[in-house]
């Protein structure tokens, strides 16, 4: 397995397929932190009562750990206890919600605590701790500038009625695929003592694999298609179910965006699908078995996620050669799959962000 897991990593991988061709407009994102606006709202509603407080707290130019590990010190609470539904980026102005337990009969002196690159905005109280995941939806509020074709640009823009690619986003795998390359060599058999950095690389094996079976389907005519047999998920959610019969009812409701096709996030465990239709997805990531194999020997469970994304209650606006865009995604998308069908865009936060330690495990994506 070592030969063949370092061979797949020794030449570049295949370019990912675009739905509606490649852009021909560029831009620039993330010029400033309030270019990349992002606001996170939770599955639930607070009860206000209860033995965990929430806060809601807006950040600048820090991470999501950081943030919570802040949070922890203000309060006199261990690390571990602060939770949060998803990370969000440090390039950015983000909105998010983080879990502190407090006694029910205990004030917190939340307003006296000093946040370096964060304020809180909102307190309420909960009967249980957030966990992550607990999510609806993260609302996107993005600034393109120096746009080279704006015409061209807001076409493209009716193109996301029908969806874009699931694609995990580039900063899943970290500079020049460098957690790539780590997982290359913790399937070699080096072992990695960081758990992060351990997680981080097998993370990015499984992202790796997922984005190729994305790519393959859009080549080859699937991206909204399912056949017998197949595995569909509930639009906004982690439902999913297998489709024994391809019924009118079916093909109705992927049209509508209510289900969407999946493809497989490789591990232990046994696929729903029927032989067949499982069949199509093998042969896709016939190029990376050692990779599979990897997973499974390093006991990750196998998963389902979506095929299409379909960004909800879009809207835009533009001045000069500047647009503004607005879209809702659900919990674990990446903003720069939608970014990615319409512009070839710029990051000027990039090559800051590699920069930085520890920032490759944010993702204002989540």
């Amino acid at each position: 397995m070592t030969d063949h897991v370092g061979a797949a990593l020794s030449t570049d991988l295949p370019p990912l397929a675009y739905l509606h061709g490649e852009p021909t407009a560029t831009a620039v994102i993330r010029h400033q932190p309030s270019d990349f606006i992002v606001e996170e709202t939770l599955s639930f509603t607070p009860t206000g009562q209860g033995e965990h407080v929430l806060l809601y707290v807006e950040k600048i130019g820090q991470n999501t750990q950081f943030i919570a590990r802040q949070l922890a010190q203000a309060a006199g609470l261990k690390n571990r206890l602060v939770s949060y539904a998803g990370l969000k980026d440090r390039h950015a102005v983000t909105r998010q919600w983080f879990c502190l337990p407090w006694p029910i009969k205990q004030e917190m002196p939340w307003q006296n605590w000093q946040l370096d690159g964060a304020k809180i905005l909102q307190v309420t109280r909960h009967q249980r701790r957030l966990k992550i995941g607990s999510i609806a939806h993260n609302r996107f509020v993005l600034t393109l500038r120096e746009v080279s074709d704006m015409p061209a640009l807001v076409q493209r823009l009716d193109l996301l009625a029908t969806g874009v690619p699931n694609y995990f986003g580039e900063q899943r795998f970290g500079r020049n695929n460098s957690n790539l390359h780590s997982a290359a060599r913790l399937f070699a058999g080096e072992g990695i003592s960081d758990r992060q950095l351990r997680g981080l690389a097998l993370s990015a094996a499984r992202s790796m694999l997922f984005n190729q079976q994305v790519s393959q389907r859009v080549l080859q005519g699937w991206f909204a298609r399912v056949q017998t047999g197949a595995v569909v998920q509930l639009d906004g959610s982690g439902s999913v179910f297998h489709v024994p019969e391809l019924t009118a009812e079916i093909e109705a409701r992927l049209a509508q965006g209510d289900i969407h096709p999946t493809a497989l996030m490789p591990g232990v465990g046994k696929a729903m699908e029927s032989a067949a239709a499982l069949a199509s997805q093998e042969a896709w990531l016939a190029p990376y078995q050692a990779w599979v194999q990897a997973l499974v020997d390093f006991n990750m469970h196998l998963e389902r996620r979506s095929v299409r994304l379909l960004p909800k209650h879009l809207s835009f606006r533009c001045e000069g050669d500047t647009l503004e865009l607005s879209f809702a995604l659900p919990a674990g998308s990446f903003a720069t799959a939608v970014l990615r069908e319409l512009v070839q865009y710029q990051d000027v936060s990039r090559e800051f962000r590699w920069l930085e330690q520890g920032d490759d495990v944010d993702s204002a994506e989540s």
